[in-house]
């Protein structure tokens, strides 16, 4: 069977579209408008049995970019972000996903001193 890796992002993408208040995007448009999140990384761990379906533990790295004053607008978008995926089903059109939860969140002002971020982790068990 196919690795599940691009039906989960298009499952993500489509969940928090529906559900959150702020574009979301796959690389970000360098003149995007803010707030927006950014969909950034996965990293893929096998965490297959000696023998049985193929499973693997996968890492998403979300960022919540926003330029309004202060944290608040970050802060509520990460709580959007986490209601439509923590714990949720995420049908998938490959493979299965049998766990989804957030394992992290925070939000902090960019370097830039203007700009705050948020960044949210979610790990997602798949088989196949």
């Amino acid at each position: 069977m196919a690795d599940p890796s691009v039906a989960l992002q298009e499952a993500v993408f489509a969940r928090l579209t529906a559900e959150v208040s702020c574009p979301i995007y796959d690389g970000a448009p360098m003149n995007a408008d803010m707030p927006y999140v950014s969909i950034d990384r996965e990293v893929s761990l096998n965490v297959s049995p000696i023998s049985g379906r193929r499973r693997e533990q996968r890492l998403l790295y979300l960022s919540v970019w926003s330029d309004a004053m202060g944290q608040a607008e970050v802060k509520g978008i990460n709580a959007e972000v986490i209601a439509a995926l923590d714990e949720r089903p995420l049908p998938l059109s490959v493979g299965r996903a049998v766990s989804v939860r957030v394992i992290q969140s925070d939000a902090q002002r960019d370097a830039d001193g203007v700009t705050y971020q948020g960044s949210i982790t979610v790990r997602v068990i798949t088989t196949h």
